[in-house]
């Protein structure tokens, strides 16, 4: 599931055609699938079923599948629906810090030294799930749009790996 470009998704499709360690079922977005995204299943001939532009999530987009992860969707995932699918989230910050949004802001105001991101099961309770992995790093800057690129390139770079450990 996402709501934005999908950079995280499409490093993990990347990395995945190499090692084909995840059978990924679908991709499911409120907003519409990136171009890049599309055109690589295509080039790949990888067959995934996309429903892009939901404002609601339903049963069937996951139909067959055993976890669901969360790489950037926006949206509050009801428990009603993570109590039927093992919900992994993908959160740009190292939990119990920074719960919800804006987490890179928030770092910077409160002048840490250290961010990070963290992969948790959803329950209930915003960002409180039980912890699968966190990955930290030094932050070398104090202007957001530098520490969300550098962040970004982290995530692209370990999600997959970080993800892989725990499905093992």
């Amino acid at each position: 599931m996402l709501s934005g470009h999908g950079s995280n998704l499409l490093s993990i499709l990347k990395k995945n055609k190499k090692n084909k360690n995840l059978n990924i079922i679908s991709i499911v977005s409120n907003n519409t699938i990136s171009d890049e995204i599309k055109s690589f299943l295509y080039k790949n001939k990888i067959k995934i079923d996309i429903y892009e532009n939901k404002s609601k999530l339903e049963t069937y987009f996951f139909k067959g599948a055993y976890f669901i992860f969360s790489v950037g969707y926006m949206k509050n995932i009801s428990n009603n629906f993570s109590s039927k699918f093992k919900v992994i989230n993908l959160h740009p910050s190292i939990l119990p810090n920074y719960k919800g949004l804006m987490t890179h802001k928030r770092a910077l105001i409160n002048n840490e030294k250290f961010g990070g991101f963290s992969i948790h099961l959803v329950t209930k309770f915003l960002d409180e799930g039980k912890i699968i992995s966190q990955v930290k790093y030094k932050i070398k800057t104090k202007k957001e749009s530098e520490l969300i690129s550098s962040h970004r390139k982290i995530e692209n770079d370990l999600v997959y790996s970080e993800l892989i450990k725990f499905l093992n």
